[in-house]
């Protein structure tokens, strides 16, 4: 199987890591194997403007190699609802109407990343979203993870084509299948393919909504994006291609950091 365009995202590495791509051209398209030198992905950062798919590439990842996606959303309501110490103050806080701050969203995140289903690597999306929130993780990779390195993959696409993505996606409210009425489209119209449920239109897929969106990630996350760019290894990856051949570029290029070289 051809894998040009992972060649393409990951021809600025060094010289001595492009023979781990060589090793890559046994994947076939639908069905990725992962190399067996490679015993877990490490951390893993999803970076992304809201409908490239992140969610999506952290879920095939989280299959491909059997490490955790930890999200930001899904901690705060775990917290809240089992009653910990840092979700009841943030209970408290929310319900105010305030944002929980970063302290504990920090405490959460590191309670979470503390288990040992995180010890082969895992996958953060939503986390960080501030440039205070990554100093912290830096420091806590240090403290905690003495010798991993932080991987930032970085999805990119352009205006026009996450809104053709996002405005007519629709999603199962029963199974959470989702479809695009354009690229994707259910074999009877408006149903679910799995359970014929009634698909419907999330509140914030419209255009609107979507605007005020990616305004908002410009200004919060665009600092956070200057921020890692420093950072090594940072992979840009075009997300306006097929969701399998993005998943298999990420696995690519992952593969040449990540692989040791003799």
């Amino acid at each position: 199987m051809e894998l040009t365009a992972a060649r393409d995202q990951v021809e600025d590495l060094a010289p001595r890591l492009t023979k781990s791509i060589d090793r890559l051209d046994s994947l076939n398209h639908g069905s990725i194997q992962i190399p067996a030198r490679i015993p877990g992905p490490g951390p893993l950062l999803m970076l992304g403007a809201p409908g490239v798919g992140k969610g999506t590439q952290a879920d095939s990842l989280k299959k491909l190699w059997g490490v955790p996606k930890i999200s930001t959303g899904d901690i705060l309501r775990a917290n809240v609802a089992n009653g910990t110490g840092p979700g009841v103050r943030a209970k408290r806080i929310m319900e105010r109407g305030g944002l929980v701050p970063d302290e504990i969203m920090t405490e959460m995140v590191a309670d979470r990343l503390g288990l040992t289903d995180t010890v082969p690597g895992f996958i953060l999306d939503g986390f960080p979203r501030t440039i205070l929130q990554a100093t912290w993780l830096d420091g806590y990779l240090i403290d905690h993870r003495p010798g991993d390195v932080l991987g930032i993959i970085n999805l990119c696409m352009d205006f026009e084509e996450i809104v053709e993505r996002i405005v007519h996606r629709r999603v199962c409210p029963l199974c959470k299948a989702v479809y695009n009425i354009q690229f994707k489209p259910p074999k009877r119209t408006g149903k679910c393919d799995k359970d014929d449920t009634e698909l419907i239109q999330r509140s914030d897929d419209s255009l609107d909504v979507l605007r005020t969106r990616l305004d908002v990630f410009r200004k919060e996350t665009e600092p956070l994006l200057q921020y890692y760019r420093s950072h090594s290894p940072f992979i840009q990856i075009e997300a306006a291609k097929p969701p399998s051949i993005v998943t298999e570029a990420i696995v690519a290029a992952l593969t040449c950091f990540r692989t040791p070289t003799n």
